[in-house]
């Protein structure tokens, strides 16, 4: 009896370790894709910045058009904090 209580938690030691294993190559290729994602955020904020210089965009316009439009989703008076940044630090690079 005892032998066979030593087996079972081998076997469930076993069984976590391949567990582990597999929630690693998970999180191995949730990583990957979160870092593609970024790229192409990158990717998309350098293509952006140069677009708005060129054009000479109204970026207070743009913040007022987030304030209006993240309100409601945010629940938050002013909406979104963090997209405001955003476009403050695109402009100042």
């Amino acid at each position: 009896m005892f032998f066979d209580q030593i087996k079972d938690i081998d076997g469930n030691i076993k069984d976590l370790r391949d567990h582990l294993k597999n929630i690693g190559v998970a999180v191995d290729d949730h990583f990957d894709q979160l870092d593609d994602i970024a790229a192409h955020i990158i990717a998309l904020e350098a293509l952006m910045v140069q677009l708005v210089r060129k054009l000479d965009l109204d970026t207070d316009a743009a913040k007022v058009w987030i304030r209006e439009n993240t309100e409601t989703s945010t629940g938050k008076d002013g909406g979104s904090e963090k997209a405001p940044m955003v476009i403050d630090q695109m402009m100042q690079n």
